[in-house]
């Protein structure tokens, strides 16, 4: 099994995993770890509005890392390896 190394991940995520999978997993992180607690000390509403803020939240990270970040890391990789 090979070793964990963040370059990997960052590589998979920017890279294999598709923009619209991606957006959608980000989205559900943020609403479960956000709206799950939310919803267990406030109630229900406001596990929707928190959660969805969070989810959204989390989409749009994932959007300026794709747009922002990731295109310099594999530039970068790229210069590294030759």
């Amino acid at each position: 099994m090979p070793d964990f190394n963040l370059s990997a991940l960052l590589e998979f995520i920017g890279h294999d995993l598709s923009p619209v999978c991606a957006v959608i997993v980000f989205f559900l992180i943020g609403y479960v770890v956000v709206g799950l607690p939310v919803h267990f000390r406030q109630g229900a509403a406001s596990r929707d509005v928190w959660g969805t803020a969070a989810g959204v939240t989390m989409a749009a990270l994932y959007a300026a890392f794709l747009v922002g970040v990731y295109p310099v890391l594999h530039h970068v990789s790229a210069a590294v390896a030759r």
